[in-house]
């Protein structure tokens, strides 16, 4: 079964427990949270407080952690070419996290330099290959975020760079509205990174990059084909979650049109139990 989870950074201008309380009262079996200077989880203020507080709500509303996302700091490249020892400080903090919630995944998002790609990509390698001991130790996963504009936006260079890391730990964050907006087809998509599939993100999305909108999963106008999404999930035996992107600037009930549509769909595949 595929579990429904919400990147609390479309929530972030809410308290996390009205977040927790919102998210299992329409369904959810998780939450995806961000953590950073300001965000829910708050890296710059005493965390034990904080994870305390965290794991109590969690646990009356029965949800899972299903990433930990960063939140307001430089993607990963960008970080380490300006503070390496910073950027593998900054993440081994979030891998406990992490490891405190319960969750097995923490994400990152590749980005670029103004030198070129080839640079970005070899201070890339070199800050994942810094943190891969750490992650394998603590048994967390390094979740690739694929994204346009960035270093890492299609499925062969999700590959390439596991190839070129050579960790067990380095996985991708499948985030097929990003695939999807530069052409890849998602069906393929999903079976050539299928292996490595650790989460999932979808956006809403109407047309293709540069030109594209991104919009609420399942709103009027969406044009991202979920269940072929779903579909090949499904082929692959994925079991893990996907998490519901929005902003914080959507519609109110942005939560609620996400869920109606991705529970609908994986529940007409077989994937999810009908509720």
């Amino acid at each position: 079964m595929i579990g429904i989870s919400y990147h609390s950074g479309g929530m972030v201008d809410k308290p996390l427990a009205w977040v927790i309380e919102h998210l299992a009262h329409i369904g959810y079996d998780g939450i995806e949270i961000v953590c950073g200077p300001e965000a829910h989880i708050r890296t710059g203020d005493p965390l034990p407080p904080q994870l305390d507080q965290t794991r109590t709500l969690l646990a009356e509303h029965g949800m899972a952690v299903v990433a930990i996302n960063p939140y307001t700091q430089p993607p990963l490249a960008q970080f380490a070419h300006q503070d390496f020892e910073g950027a593998v400080a900054r993440w081994s903090l979030l891998i406990d996290i992490a490891v405190e919630l319960g969750s097995r995944n923490v994400n990152f998002l590749p980005g670029w330099l103004a030198e070129g790609d080839k640079q970005a990509w070899e201070v890339l390698i070199a800050a994942l290959k810094a943190l891969a001991p750490y992650a394998e130790g603590k048994g967390v996963n390094l979740a690739i975020h694929n994204h346009e504009g960035q270093i890492i936006d299609s499925p062969d260079k999700c590959l390439n760079l596991i190839e070129q890391v050579g960790s067990e730990r380095l996985k991708v964050l499948c985030d097929i509205t990003n695939f999807w907006i530069l052409g890849a087809d998602v069906e393929q998509a999903v079976r050539r990174v299928g292996p490595y599939i650790t989460h999932c993100h979808q956006k809403g999305v109407a047309g293709k990059y540069p030109f594209n909108k991104f919009l609420v999963p399942g709103e009027e106008g969406d044009e991202l084909p979920f269940l072929p999404f779903a579909h090949a999930l499904g082929e692959i035996g994925y079991e893990g979650y996907i998490s519901v992107e929005t902003f914080s600037w959507m519609r109110a009930d942005k939560a609620q049109i996400a869920y109606d549509l991705i529970s609908k769909g994986l529940s007409a595949l077989g994937l999810r139990a009908a509720r």
